[in-house]
């Protein structure tokens, strides 16, 4: 990524949790966030229900094996998509999976980069990848 300049213009990403808690938990939704900029929208984890029914143009998780992944299949499919880990690209804006030690199995967090700002979605991990080069 280095050196490359995803689009000209300045892009706006609004990032909104759609939940904070465990697959079982009593009280809260399980951990989600939703990405949306221009006409994008790109959720990460979450439960099965976690959607809401609103049109997505991907669902990106960290860990292909969670407990969760019945269900969220079963929503995407619903959507008529798949989901799973991989790179969403559109509009400026990269999500990008990294590897994280978390469990035995492969797990994933993402950086969420735009051309001017990055965050990362991390929900689990012991350890984060070393630092990414900055956008240029």
């Amino acid at each position: 990524m280095r050196g490359r300049h995803l689009d000209s213009r300045m892009t706006a990403v609004r990032l909104r949790l759609v939940g904070v808690g465990a697959m079982n938990s009593p009280r809260y939704r399980p951990a989600g966030l939703l990405a949306s900029w221009q006409d994008n929208r790109v959720l990460l984890d979450g439960g099965g229900d976690a959607a809401g029914g609103e049109r997505l143009d991907g669902w990106l998780v960290c860990d292909e094996r969670a407990e969760l992944m019945p269900q969220i299949r079963h929503a995407a499919r619903g959507l008529r998509m798949t989901a799973g880990v991989a790179v969403y690209e559109a509009a400026g804006v990269e999500i990008v999976p990294l590897p994280v030690s978390h469990t035995s199995h492969p797990t994933y967090g993402y950086l969420i980069s735009t051309d001017r700002a990055q965050a990362v979605w991390a929900p689990e991990f012991w350890a984060f990848p070393p630092g990414r080069p900055a956008l240029t």
